[in-house]
């Protein structure tokens, strides 16, 4: 049996990008995630579509135990790179939802929050072109809200807070 570099599978199994997205999950933080989404649901009124809140779910679980998910250059700079390679986009559209939706601080104190909405917007809308456009469109389009939901499912839930 000939084995192809795809994560060791055999050659004649073909791996498309969607599949490949956060395939290295935890079970624990992706069960613990679903529950913080779910529970940020009934706090706010809001649901997610189920693919975005999926979505969600398995960037925040991929993201939890990586001390160094910053890229190594600017924002700024990484967005320029990724023209020409599909995956970049969605890990740099990822960085900047899971950075300024779990540490908005953070991104103020940088330069603005709202940098890295338009870095991550404009990265799923890049990212869309290659790849489950649907889903990376939807990505963009409401890469705002999300950020705000995510905020608000990964902070102790406060039926004050709102969205929007």
């Amino acid at each position: 049996m000939e084995v192809s570099s795809q994560q060791g599978l055999p050659s004649s199994v073909i791996v498309t990008p969607f599949f490949q997205i956060n395939i290295c999950m935890k079970d624990e933080y992706t069960s613990a995630f679903h529950d913080i989404v779910k529970e940020a649901s009934e706090t706010t009124g809001f649901q997610l579509p189920l693919e975005i809140e999926s979505y969600v779910v398995m960037l925040l679980a991929d993201k939890i135990d990586k001390p160094n998910f910053l890229p190594i250059t600017t924002f700024a700079q990484e967005l320029l790179q990724i023209q020409n390679r599909r995956l970049k986009g969605k890990e740099l559209g990822d960085t900047a939802l899971f950075l300024s939706g779990v540490f908005p601080e953070y991104c103020e104190d940088k330069v603005s929050l709202n940098y890295f909405v338009e870095i991550g917007s404009t990265s799923y809308t890049l990212c869309s072109k290659h790849l489950h456009s649907d889903l990376f469109e939807a990505l963009s389009g409401n890469f705002n809200f999300i950020r705000e939901f995510i905020n608000v499912s990964v902070r102790k839930p406060n039926p004050l807070l709102h969205i929007g």
